[in-house]
Parts: structure tokens; C-alpha cells; sequence
């Protein structure tokens, strides 16, 4: 697996197979991530396409001094809290107006539906990576949850960077065909 160093240097280029690639790898950790803050499924695939359009767009200004992922965590992360803080100024300012007005403002709120759909997910995804073998299940979560580099990841756990690559990889299957009927293809 290329290193994200090397991601960085193919991003600053233009690299559109590094990009996708990288998209392809944690958008959905990434969802899943920003619907802890955000309930509506449509607002937080569109906070992520702002995130990752963003990155796209200042590539060439990238400066990370953490794990690749540990930054798009942080820049979901303060997507979403953007987002909440907007949608409290936009509270505010509907409880000025008149209750007929603000009946008709209010169609796009997230249905039980979607709010349980949402939990389902998780749910699965949680009990997916907690019933992956230790070694992946471990690899996993230092990779997807702590943000660690697969380097770093090989150090801790005194396993070969290639050996972390493939059971990040097995790991992103599994939860890819558990989720098969969630995803949009």
C-alpha cells in the first residue's frame, strides 16, 4: 500500500486515480463519522462533498503533519460543527417567523426512518469490526479509529507494513459486503 506521504505527492500533482482512490478507501468511515453529528443522511454526504472538494481544490496546499485520515477525520469533524453552528443561526432565526411560514421550511427533516436506518448501519458496522479476527480487528481500528499511519501501525504491533496493508484491506471487504444493500453503486 502506498504511504501517505506518497498520496500527498501524487494529490499535489493532480494524481485524479490518488484522489479517487483515497475517496474510494474512507468515505464511508468518513459518513459514518459525520453522522455522529449530523442526523440527516443528505446533509452529511453533502458536508463530505464540501470536505473532500475542499481537499481537492487546495492540494497543492497540503501541509499534514498527522496521518491522512486523522486530518479528514478533523476536517469532517469541523465540518459538521460548522454546519450545527449555522443551523443554530438559522434556528434562531425561524423562531422569529410566523408559524405558517415555518411549517412550510420544515419538510427536510430527518424521518424516523432514516434516523433508523442510520443507527442499523452502525450497529452493523460496529459488530462487523468486532467479529473480524484479532490481528485485523486490531490493524483496523489503530488505522480507521486512532488515525495511526500503517508505519506506525507495523511498529506498535511488530508486524510487517505489508501484513498491516492486507488486513486493512480484508477488513474494508468484509464491511463492504456486509453493507452491500446500504450502498449506492
Amino acid at each position: 500500500m502506498v504511504s501517505d506521504e506518497e498520496i500527498i505527492i501524487q494529490l499535489k500533482d493532480g494524481n485524479m486515480t490518488a484522489f479517487k482512490s483515497l475517496f474510494d478507501s474512507v468515505y464511508l468511515l468518513l459518513y459514518f463519522h459525520c453522522r455522529k453529528f449530523v442526523s440527516d443522511p443528505e446533509d452529511a454526504k453533502d458536508l463530505l462533498q464540501n470536505v473532500f472538494l475542499r481537499f481537492w481544490e487546495k492540494r497543492s496546499e497540503i501541509d499534514i503533519h498527522t496521518s491522512l485520515n486523522a486530518y479528514l477525520f478533523r476536517s469532517v469533524q469541523n465540518e459538521c460543527l460548522n454546519y450545527i453552528r449555522s443551523s443554530k443561526i438559522s434556528t434562531t432565526l425561524d423562531e422569529s417567523l410566523s408559524d405558517e411560514i415555518k411549517n412550510g421550511l420544515n419538510d427536510n427533516e430527518p424521518s424516523p426512518y432514516s434516523d433508523l436506518v442510520a443507527l442499523e448501519i452502525e450497529k452493523i458496522v460496529e459488530e462487523t469490526v468486532d467479529n473480524l479476527p484479532d490481528q485485523c480487528k486490531s490493524v483496523f481500528k489503530l488505522s480507521r479509529i486512532n488515525g495511526l499511519k500503517n508505519q506506525e501501525i507495523a511498529d506498535k504491533l511488530n508486524i510487517s507494513v505489508r501484513t498491516v496493508d492486507t488486513q486493512i484491506y480484508r477488513a474494508l471487504k468484509v464491511l463492504k459486503d456486509k453493507l452491500k444493500d446500504y450502498l449506492i453503486t
